[in-house]
């Protein structure tokens, strides 16, 4: 409190000062990066060795679509397709059809051979699975997940 006749300039910094505090600490919480997502769009858990993970989701009026590209060993790929309840295909090349709403990234190379799968689960969710199997030590997988 000031008292009467005195100067508020000593009040004035402090207050200048505790909002310059306030203002630096809401900064600091806003700009702290998001966490990496632990699972899919539709509760599918994301493998314990996916790496170089990307995502984009695209959330309607209506519908959502989320795109996912990372990389998987080899051998965590069969419990992923479990998860989603999709057999995956035969090898084959060629390109999938693109979507409008495709990211850059999310673009498979039509030249590396290929498996695909596609499901639809009891919660609603359809998946569309591509898994590009050009280097054998690490899949390339690509994702769509939508509502």
């Amino acid at each position: 409190m000031i008292a009467r006749g005195a100067r508020a300039q000593p009040a004035l910094r402090r207050l200048r000062a505790c909002v310059a505090i306030i203002a630096a600490a809401i900064l600091a919480a806003c700009s702290q990066p998001a966490p990496p997502p632990t699972e899919f769009a539709g509760g599918i858990a994301i493998p314990a060795g996916a790496a170089g993970l990307r995502e984009h989701v695209d959330d309607g009026f209506r519908s959502m679509t989320a795109y996912y590209r990372f990389e998987l060993p080899p051998r965590q790929l069969p419990a992923l397709t479990v998860a989603l309840r999709c057999s995956l295909g035969d090898a084959e090349t060629g390109p999938r059809p693109a979507g409008a709403g495709d990211p850059a990234w999310f673009a498979p190379d039509p030249s590396h051979p290929h498996r695909r799968c596609q499901s639809q689960l009891a919660s609603g969710w359809f998946y569309e699975l591509e898994v590009d199997l050009a280097r054998p030590e690490r899949y390339v997988v690509y994702l769509i997940a939508f509502s």
